[in-house]
């Protein structure tokens, strides 16, 4: 009974994972073919995302940059380091966060949506990390569908 247990979770984990990546290849598809635009850093810095934890870590911390940019001789601000739509923001401690934040230069090139302009972001989410999800979930799927058969 165990086994069956087992090897339903990780099928469904793998699935739900599996279906998940390839949905946020697509996304990323759909994102690129946004529209760019110069826009230029105003702030740098670092603050603390929600995140629900039980205690406060040490690795709570994601660079701020907001930046301004034009869409039509109208000014948007935004502070989207990646699309929000597929990445939360990254994070770690208060070092790298800062390090992160003061990489990024004056000038940045701004991702933006058609439809919203107020909807940016400046760095796409990496395919490789989209093809290790994907790599990940096959890897739970196979599991779990290999566990039922030779059960």
């Amino acid at each position: 009974m165990l086994t069956f247990v087992s090897a339903g979770f990780a099928f469904l984990i793998g699935a739900t994972a599996l279906w998940t990546g390839i949905k946020q290849l697509r996304n990323r598809a759909v994102l690129r073919r946004w529209p760019t635009t110069p826009g230029k850093v105003i702030e740098r810095g670092t603050y603390q995302p929600y995140i629900a934890t039980a205690t406060q870590s040490a690795f709570r911390y994601a660079p701020l940059i907001r930046y301004n940019y034009e869409v039509n001789r109208q000014t948007f601000t935004n502070e989207s380091i990646h699309p929000k739509r597929m990445q939360q923001p990254r994070h770690g401690t208060k070092k790298w966060a800062q390090a992160q934040a003061d990489s990024f230069p004056e000038a940045v090139l701004v991702h933006y949506n058609p439809q919203d302009p107020g909807e940016a972001f400046l760095n796409e989410t990496s395919r490789l990390l989209l093809f290790g999800l994907i790599a990940a979930a096959l890897f739970a799927f196979l599991f779990g569908v290999m566990l039922l058969v030779t059960r």
